[in-house]
This record gives structure tokens, sequence and C-alpha cells, in this order.
């Protein structure tokens, strides 16, 4: 029933191609085929693929070709005393649904691609079809690299290498060298990516009319690629030869998505050389090409750096912004690391603090998750592997060869040394007594000439030593001199150069700890006027003058501070019974407080940074006592503790979740603060304790947060 003839399939195929003249024609006649039931499993499976084949990758029909695979391989690999060929032919159209089942969820990007890939491995490795096992290896590599796995990476990259060597495929060792190129642009490693990319390069190195439309576009792509390492090594001559390589390539495939991207690494090719204008018209053709996501991204993140550096911020801002958006939908993790890099010196120079502090922390995150480092040695590793594998039979031939060769060597080595020595012994005897001769004549001459010149040489090496022992005098004194001069200068030069560091550290520090001081809530601002305009309206001019005298107060110590790194606790205690105050009336007056400042601390000689304690306290009044409308208590002690001081604010209220401390009142206030602290004591797992009040009972009857406070003590 499942026995089928190579002649039955190409009359299926021969039918197909002959009365197909266009795709839809050919679409149809597939579909006519397949809903014949008696036709064969291998001629359906071959028709399948043959309508995978001529369908838009990825799309609907395309899909629906592929999902027919399973019921068909399902059932027949369940069959028993198969024919290995129609076996083989199950097990191939496994492979081929479980790769493609892989390469659409990393188009669409979701699903678990590893697992399908090694399904699709699986199946291809029983059938003995090393080149498409290598195929689904580079697939699995390439989702890796997706995701900054640098180690699983290059695992699957050298993996699929070993398997089209032994079958000696020079396309498979080509795309491989591509590949692992490509990775190496990733992590920036670009001496590397120009190595691998231009011995990738070489297989393309026939005449034009030999190479098909994907060999056209691997060669845009090699050529691409490596333009960008020639533009990071500052080769930009390099570099734009290399694009308008790639660009000659691609536009003759009729690829506007590729050619797009070229387009765009035209623009910023002609930018960087100074030609902003050739860049503009390169960035106009590339925008209009744009079909797809990832195609978006890549002209809108290249757009944003070609106006940053003719400081167009806001259109660098808003083509910045949306290349992120973009990156973060593809889940491209080295994209939303340079874009976030870029907004944030965009929304610097711009004057954008917050949006600028928020984008470079986004960058410190996303900069740490790649661990870039550690994935170049692991290449590295990989590399020697592989290298260590392929040479070590290799090794052993010519280690027989050399042992041979060796044996022989000194064999001959042997035989000439004894003939040699066997002419030494004859001449040696005949010479003997002329040698005797000569040397007693020898000996009387040299005797006679010795006395006569004895005497000039005595005095000659006087006067020579004198003279050399004054040069070298000289000399000595000279470079003692010069070194030391050199010492000098070089200690000097170390000195302030570390002076300048230190200054340039300690500048940016306080610059930092001010910027964070100034963010005010303006919602209290707003909600304080709004106050003092209700007093006014209501009559109570007693009360609106005393409100608003409190409130000018309390704004004027938060800028005058904000100018401070340190302020007394006398001046910070003083703020925030101005501030508790103020608070006391937005609340109707619904709790009470009081501070408290341990006997032993004299609060005009101890000094602190300012408003650290205001958003606890803020905290504590907001969410502590959020389910109390009176009888409201905020308790607020200064106390020395091992010489350190410390903060201490309770409330009476409903106190903390018991699963979760943190909400998102916390973010931004207290988040800010930890930042201001860690600034202060360089410490990085700084602490804030929080914890629950409990009666005799064990009920939560209100908080208490606490936390060391860095301090300087001045007489």
């Amino acid at each position: 029933m499942y026995k089928t003839t190579w002649l039955t399939t190409v009359i299926v195929f021969f039918f197909i191609s002959s009365v197909c003249y266009s795709q839809d024609k050919t679409i149809d006649s597939i579909k006519v085929i397949l809903a014949n039931p008696k036709i064969s499993d291998t001629v359906r499976i071959n028709t399948i693929i043959a309508g995978m084949d001529n369908s838009v990758t990825w799309g609907k029909q395309h899909v629906a070709f592929y999902n027919q695979l399973p019921p068909v391989f399902s059932k027949g690999l369940k069959l028993k005393n198969l024919n290995p060929k129609v076996k083989e032919k199950y097990l191939d159209a496994a492979g081929v649904y479980y790769y493609n089942v892989a390469k659409k969820e990393i188009f669409d990007g979701e699903g678990n691609p590893p697992e399908h890939f090694d399904l699709a491995i699986k199946y291809w490795k029983e059938t003995k079809d090393y080149k498409t096992m290598a195929m689904a290896m580079i697939g699995k590599g390439t989702y890796y690299r997706k995701l900054a796995d640098w180690p699983k990476t290059f695992e699957n990259f050298f993996n699929a290498l070993k398997y089209y060597e032994s079958i000696k495929s020079k396309m498979g060792v080509s795309h491989v060298d591509m590949e692992i190129g490509t990775t190496c642009i990733v992590q920036e490693d670009w001496e590397k990516a120009i190595f691998y990319l231009k011995k990738s390069l070489t297989y393309y190195d026939v005449p034009a009319s030999e190479l098909s439309i994907g060999d056209r576009r691997d060669i845009a792509v090699l050529n691409n690629n490596i333009g960008v390492a020639y533009t990071r090594l500052k080769k930009l001559p390099e570099a734009h030869k290399s694009y308008l390589r790639a660009y000659e390539s691609i536009k003759q495939n009729n690829d506007p998505q590729s050619e797009s991207l070229v387009l765009v690494q035209l623009a910023n090719s002609s930018n960087d050389m100074g030609d902003s204008a050739q860049a503009q018209i390169y960035l106009n053709q590339a925008l209009a090409l744009c079909k797809d996501d990832l195609s978006r991204q890549g002209v809108y993140g290249n757009a944003a750096r070609i106006y940053y550096k003719s400081k167009s911020y806001a259109k660098a801002a808003e083509y910045g912004e949306t290349s992120y958006t973009l990156a973060l939908k593809l889940k491209n993790i080295g994209s939303r690391t340079g874009m976030s890099n870029l907004l944030y010196r965009i929304y610097k120079e711009s004057g954008q603090y917050d949006k600028a502090l928020k984008k470079y922390e986004a960058w410190i995150v996303l900069k740490d998750s790649s661990n870039t480092e550690a994935s170049k040695n692991q290449l590295a590793q990989q590399q020697l592997k592989y290298d260590f594998e392929k040479k070590e039979l290799q090794q052993k031939i010519l280690q027989q060869q050399k042992l041979t060769a060796v044996k022989l060597e000194q064999q001959k080595h042997l035989s000439f040394i004894k003939l040699e020595n066997e002419k030494k012994s004859a001449l040696e005897t005949s010479r003997n007594k002329l040698a005797q001769q000569q040397l007693k004549y020898d000996f009387e001459k040299k005797t006679l000439n010795q006395k006569l010149i004895q005497g000039k040489k005595v005095a000659a090496i006087k006067l020579e030593g004198e003279k050399k022992t004054a040069a070298k005098n000289n000399w000595l004194i000279g470079l003692s001199g010069a070194l030391l001069l050199f010492l000098l200068g070089g200690y000097f030069y170390y000195r302030n150069t570390k002076q300048k560091q230190a200054i340039t550290v300690l500048e940016k520090d306080q610059i930092k700890q001010k910027l964070l001081v100034t963010q005010m809530n303006p919602h209290f601002i707003f909600n304080s006027i709004d106050n003092i305009q209700g007093l006014i309206q209501d009559k109570q001019d007693k009360e609106a003058v005393d409100y608003l005298s409190k409130f000018s107060k309390l704004t004027r110590q938060i800028l005058e501070n904000s100018n401070e790194n340190y302020i007394s606790l006398a001046e910070e205690v003083e703020m925030t019974q101005n501030y508790l105050a103020i608070q006391q009336l937005l609340y109707n007056n619904k709790f009470r407080y009081t501070i408290s400042i341990e006997a032993s601390i004299d609060a005009d000689t101890i000094f602190l940074p300012p408003m650290l304690t205001q958003p606890f306290i803020e905290n504590a009044i907001k969410h502590g006592l959020s389910n109390k409308s009176e009888e409201g208590m905020i308790t607020i002690h200064f106390y020395l503790k091992e010489s350190k001081l410390f903060f201490e604010v309770t409330d009476n209220g409903k106190g903390f979740e018991t699963d979760k401390k943190t909400t998102n009142h916390k973010s931004l206030a207290m988040t800010i603060t930890k930042e201001r602290l860690i600034g202060y004591t360089k410490n990085q797992d700084f602490l804030v304790q929080t914890d629950n009040i409990m009666d005799q009972h064990t009920n939560i009857v209100g908080a208490k947060v606490s936390f060391e406070i860095p301090y300087i003590y001045e007489n």
C-alpha cells in the first residue's frame, strides 16, 4: 500500500511543472493532488513539501501545508516492517515539520523553538541526513543568539560545523562562518568578526552568472556586516566600500526590506564621513522601503543616531523611542541596550534629566545581562576544541611519517660520521709533523714581537683607562640627572592626574545628588496651594496666613538645602517639623506627631545629607495611616548605635502586608533615596529595615521603618 516508485513521483511533479505556469496555478494543482485519497504517503509528502516551496514563507498557505504532515508521518512511523526508503521518507517529513514549527515560533516570538529544533535533529539524524541536521543546529544557534545566550549559540554553530566538515560541504562551512562572524558583530569583537565574514565570503568567489538570489542575499549580508565591523574600528573608507558592495548585490534581488537595511548603513557611513546631504537621501530611500517591524526598528534606530549627531534632539528622541519599542517587541536585547544608551545621551544633552536618568538605569541593567566578555571566551574555547579534534587525526598520520624519516636520517648521519672520521685520521697523521714545526716557529716569532711592543701597550692601556674612567663618570652624572628629572616629572604628572580624576568623580556625584534632591513632589505643592485657597475662600484668614508662612518657609528650606551636600541635624528636624505641620492640615489633623533626638546627640554638630527622611515620613502618613480617620500617631526618633546614626519612623496604622512589604508607592521616592544613600555610603547592599509592630496577641498595630544615615561630625 505504501510502496511507490520513482516513476510515480516523477510523473506527479512532471504534471505539476507542465500545467502550472504561475504560482497560483501551482498551488491549485497541488491542492487537487492532495485531495485525492488514493495517492501514496510518499507522493503526499513530496506534494506537501512542493506546496511549502511555492507559498509565501510563514504565510497562511505555508503553515497550512506543513500542518498536513503530522497525520501522515505519525501514522506511517507506527507501521511495522516498513521499506527502509519509505521509513526514511516519514522521518524526513517529521524533521521538515518540526524544523518549520521552530522557525515559525522564532518568527512570531513565541513557543519553544529549541524543543522543536531538537525533534527535527532527532528525526534527520536517524535518516543520516547530516546536511539538514546541521541546518537545524544553525537555526537553534541563531535563536540563542537573539537571547544573548552565547555558550549555547557557539555550541550549536560548532556542532553544525563538524557535520558540514564531515560531508565536505563548502557551502555549509561558509554558512557557519557567516553566522559566527555575525555573532561576533553582536558581541562587538570586530577583528574576529571580519576574519570569519571574509572567510565565508570566499565561497562566493565565482562568476556573477552563477550566483542565485540566495547567493546575492548572502553576499549582501556578509559585506554589510564587514562594513559594520570596519565602522566600529574607525576604518570609514573600507566600511563605505563594503556597504556599496552589499547594496550592489542586494538591489538585483528586488528585495525592498533587505535593500532598506543596507541603505540605512550607507546613510550612517555617509554621515560619518561628513556628507550629511547624501546621508539624508539614503535615509529617505530606506524609510520608503520599510515593510516589517524588524526593518523599521533598524531604520528608525539609525535615523535617531543621524539626527543625534546633527543635534536635532527632538527628531532623534522620536525615532529612538520608536526603535526601542520595536526592539522590545522583537525581544532584541542588543538593540534595546544600544538604543537605551543613545536615548540617555539625547535626553541628557537636551536637558530632559528625568528621562535621561530612566534610560541610563535601563541601559545599565541591559548591559550587565548580556554577559559579553564570558561569551567571547566561550567562542575561543569552542574554536580550540574544534581545531584540536580536526587536527588530531592528521597529527597521528604525520607522527608516523616523521618517526620513519627520523630513523632514516639517523642512519645516514651515522654513516657520514664514520666516513669523515676515517678521512680525518689519515690526514691527521701526515700533518702532525708539519704542524709541530709551524707551531715552534710561530711561538718564537710571537715571543720576540711581544717583547718589542709590550712597553708601548702598557703606556697606551694606562692612557686609555684614564680616558674611559673620565667618560664613564660624565655619562653616569648625566644619566643620573636625567633619570631624576624623569622620575620627578612622572610623579607630579601621576599625582596631578589622580587629583583631576578624584575631582571629576566628586563633581559627578555632587551633581547627581543635587538632581535627586530637587525632585520635589508636585502633587504636594499643588495640594498645599489648593488648601491655602480654600482657607481664604472660607474667610479663615489667620489659618491661611499661618499655613502660607509654614509652606513658604518649607519651600525656602527645600530650595536652599538642595544646593547643600550636608545640613545639620537641627536644620533637618526643623524642616521635618514644618513638613509635618503642613501634612496635618492636609489631612484635617487626623494624626499627631513627635520628634525625639537621643540625649547624647548634639544636633548642631551632626551633619547629614538633606531630605533623606521625608519620603519615609510621607509613606507612613499616606499609606500607613490610610485606614485611620483620626487618632493617628507618627513617632520619629534619631539615635546612635555603635557610633552610627539611625533614623526610625513608626505609625499606629495598618502595618505592612505580610506577603508584600514593598508597593508601587515606594518605587520612585524610596528608590531615589536608596540611590542617594548608596552614593554616600558606597555600599550597594544598603538595607532599609521594615517591620510590623505587634501587640501581645500578635495583632498588627502599626509599622516601623529604620535605617542608618551617613553623617559627619563637625565641632
